[in-house]
């Protein structure tokens, strides 16, 4: 095979990455709806970007949306122009970013330490929660993350004590990671990076690992990118929507946006409990000690990227999940780089790691074969629940077949075998079995339970709007936020988006509100009369 197919040959390992990738992130990624906010939000812009053809705006029921730029909106547009409107469009780019990643990774692993540690690097993160299921959302991060960390790759490669021929082109595709990063999510992107170099330089004695012409090799490629959507912007709107859009950026750091107010450390706990297990092995391997010598540079980066975004974000007064998830690919190498040391040393986990893993595993193991005996739960439950909104989203009926206990047994089965495994000092097949084993368990899990989970939340209001995405009417929700009204409802740009105007006898067409069960009890309107009700939404029509 060798002489006739030389470069599959030598890139086997690379393409079993590929199928893998391919096999765990796209299979079932349209099974369940969008979730508010951010999934649907995202794939409402792009859906208006194909209704209006309007590619270097970004619009949200029509009307300018310059909190994000456009590049993730552009590649779910082109999914959407290829496969539909729909939730699997809306979700393939990340579950082709979650490809591009883990071949990234395994060849970046295998350049910089081995093929062995390459391959737990893959492992750890397609086996690990959050980083796993970020590549099977709507959401803008997977993109944003790839291209930060590929970045910073190149300047790992220049700041290396040894130079080569291809520095000056390593400084071009620093840039150009860099601005494509910047038109994904704007100028933060920048801001991490600039941080990461000026910690690395502080580590160096402030010993520049580059000159000034290097640095414009970099700039010009940034500047050329980053102006496809500022120059557009600009020239439409002109430059206060950049002002605008930079007060945005900052009032996010200085205030807690949507209600999202967290404690100091709650990015800590996100990333203990959602990177799990791949987080307990990067607080066994978190100092590096065993790395040699001519890995340490590398390494050294990867624990600076880490910190750096997590103190970061830390200290950001608006926390939310996805803000540390950049910290998923420096947490999972470091996981990957001790795993290796410790299967290839010979040595064992410490006794507090199989307390700790114990410990968790008991409390996600429980959690996740408890969900689908909810309905058997709701006597017990909901006494204790104070939100009336949440007790009515409990009364839609058992969605609930008996079958949807079985990833979660499953789950429990994998962590018993890795720790019985691990006692019989078989510590290769248990890592294998726990990291392989949730790799496939996570999707099996997403498509049989969390439809079920998701028929007590958002399901309802869902089904109204695509009740009336077939009506010439128009659709809005009342008392709360939601962008679910306009992707499933299909809708169009209409004369005015205020409710005043479609509370009005202006409309020239029906008009249909969906509402929380709790904001009608509390606001009696006479204009409006109930449709429909169901779990904690109220279809109500103007009268």
């Amino acid at each position: 095979m060798s002489e006739k197919y030389p470069l599959i040959e030598k890139n086997a390992s690379l393409v079993y990455v590929v199928a893998y990738a391919a096999l765990i992130f796209i299979p079932f990624i349209g099974s369940v709806h969008l979730f508010d906010w951010d999934e649907i939000n995202f794939a409402e812009s792009a859906r208006e970007m194909l209704l209006t053809r309007d590619y270097l705006h970004v619009q949200i029921n029509f009307t300018p949306f310059w909190e994000k730029p456009p590049f993730f909106f552009w590649l779910q547009a082109l999914s959407m122009k290829l496969f539909g409107v729909n939730e699997f469009a809306a979700r393939f780019p990340n579950a082709l970013c979650g490809i591009v990643t883990l071949a990234s990774l395994f060849y970046i692993g295998k350049r910089e330490a081995s093929r062995n540690m390459a391959i737990w690097w893959v492992l750890f993160m397609a086996g690990s929660f959050t980083p796993h299921l970020y590549y099977k959302s709507g959401i803008i991060d997977p993109w944003f993350n790839l291209f930060i960390f590929l970045s910073l790759y190149q300047c790992i490669k220049v700041s290396r004590a040894e130079k080569n021929s291809k520095t000056d082109l390593n400084y071009v595709y620093a840039g150009l990671f860099a601005g494509l990063a910047f038109i994904t999510k704007g100028p933060v992107a920048l801001l991490v990076i600039g941080l990461c170099v000026l910690v690395f330089t502080a580590f160096n004695r402030f010993r520049f690992f580059f000159t000034f012409r290097q640095l414009m090799l970099g700039i010009i490629p940034f500047v050329f990118i980053a102006s496809v959507w500022v120059a557009a912007e600009v020239n439409q709107n002109g430059f206060h929507v950049l002002v605008d859009f930079i007060n945005y950026q900052i009032d996010l750091f200085k205030n807690p946006v949507a209600g999202h107010g967290q404690p100091f450390y709650y990015h800590a706990l996100v990333l203990l409990a959602g990177c799990f297990p791949a987080s307990l092995f990067f607080i066994a391997g978190v100092r590096l000690g065993y790395i040699e010598p001519d890995r340490q540079h590398f390494f050294r980066w990867m624990s600076i990227m880490f910190w750096v975004v997590l103190v970061l974000f830390s200290s950001v007064t608006t926390k939310i999940v996805h803000y540390s998830s950049l910290c998923y690919i420096p947490l999972t190498c470091i996981a990957a780089a001790f795993t290796h040391h410790l299967l290839s040393s010979g040595k064992r986990l410490h006794p507090a790691f199989y307390v700790a893993f114990g410990i968790m595993a008991l409390v996600i193991g429980v959690l996740l074969t408890a969900i689908p005996f909810i309905d058997s739960l709701k006597p017990h439950i909901i006494p204790y629940i104070k939100d009336e909104f949440a007790v009515d989203c409990l009364s839609v009926p058992s969605p609930w077949s008996g079958y949807e206990i079985i990833p979660g047994l499953l789950f429990v089965m994998v962590y018993i075998f890795f720790i019985l495994l691990s006692i019989q000092q078989r510590a290769l097949t248990a890592i294998r079995l726990l990291l392989l084993g949730s790799s496939l368990l996570i999707p099996m899990y997403l498509y049989i339970v969390v439809p079920n989970i998701e028929a007590y939340s958002q399901r309802p209001a869902i089904e109204y709007y695509r009740q009336l995405s077939t009506q010439p009417v128009y659709v809005e929700t009342l008392g709360h936020k939601s962008y679910a009204q306009y992707f499933y409802a299909q809708s169009k740009p209409r004369p005015d988006n205020s409710i005043d105007w479609l509370m009005s006898d202006k409309t020239d067409k029906p008009v249909y509100f969906v509402a929380k069960t709790t904001y009608v009890k509390n606001n009696r309107d006479e204009r409006l009369e109930e449709v429909s009700r169901k779990g904690g939404f109220v279809l109500l029509r103007k009268k």
